[in-house]
């Protein structure tokens, strides 16, 4: 039993704001940063999956 009674929540729609056009340089410098965040993820892929691969060639041990 709630003492409390609780209003239903309000039925306003969140709205995102509409992203604003990017210059070219804008545009330019994101695809740079996706490309270096991607090398860095794969960059530690192979590492963990070469760490993988180590300990099964040592017999799993690890």
């Amino acid at each position: 039993m709630n003492s409390h009674p609780q209003s239903p929540p309000s039925a306003v729609p969140v709205s995102n704001p509409q992203p604003q056009a990017l210059t070219p340089e804008q545009q330019q410098a994101r695809a740079q940063a996706k490309a270096e965040k991607k090398e860095r993820k794969h960059e530690r892929l192979r590492f963990f999956f070469g760490w993988c691969e180590g300990c099964r060639a040592f017999g799993e041990a690890f």
